[in-house]
């Protein structure tokens, strides 16, 4: 039994080209082309495709729009989006209105019908061009998220680790109280605390210990 698929895209090329790709693979079948938002309800409604692909943007309208008015006539919808775009914004955007996929229109065919076969499968599928950048986003926010200690501050807090008190600290490095406090002070700010207590905790999570 083949898969039936309804393409969303308001430009002919792509619609043609997706049917063109797709009529090669005889487990696929198209089953309608819609270019706006309300076109699509309609068909969708009418044909019950076991995957729709839809375009991100659409000339009058959304394809975020779109699967919010697909989902909400058939929670079960399977929906794989095929865009342009692999900002952030649109793949969290659209995996969170509740689309299964989202790949790339300059993925490689062998993409776009294995996205489809896991989507009409009822799972996930990332385009592995997005799933990089996803992980590059992510990896760039945790070292931004990093405090930027130096060693003196580090060196701070390992004495706090250890227990020691701020006259003590200050002897060992040869420092006045106030100056212990006020370097305290930017290192608690740094790991976003207010009490040595918080320090060591948050510095033993991070592995600065």
């Amino acid at each position: 039994m083949s898969t039936s698929i309804l393409l969303v895209d308001d430009h002919p090329i792509v619609r043609q080209g997706l049917r063109s790709l797709l009529s090669n693979y005889p487990e696929f079948s198209v089953v309608g082309e819609a270019t706006t938002v309300e076109e699509a309800l309609e068909l969708f409604r009418r044909l019950r495709p076991d995957v729709s692909l839809v375009d991100i943007r659409l000339g009058a309208g959304s394809g975020l729009d779109l699967l919010d008015g697909l989902l909400e006539d058939d929670p079960s919808a399977r929906v794989l989006v095929v865009s342009s775009f692999d900002d952030d914004e649109y793949v969290t955007r659209s995996l969170r209105a509740g689309a299964l996929g989202y790949v790339l229109k300059v993925d490689s065919p062998s993409v776009l019908v294995t996205a489809i076969e896991t989507v009409a499968a009822g799972q996930r599928a990332l385009s592995p061009r997005v799933t990089a950048h996803l992980v590059e986003q992510l990896m760039g926010e945790a070292t931004s998220q990093e405090p930027d200690l130096d060693q003196l501050e580090l060196r701070m807090l390992q004495m706090l680790s250890r227990g020691l008190s701020n006259g003590q600290i200050a002897d060992e490095l040869f420092m006045s109280d106030t100056t212990v406090k006020r370097r305290l002070r930017v290192v608690f700010g740094k790991l976003g605390v207010s009490r040595r207590a918080e320090a060591v905790g948050a510095a033993a999570r991070r592995g600065l210990l």
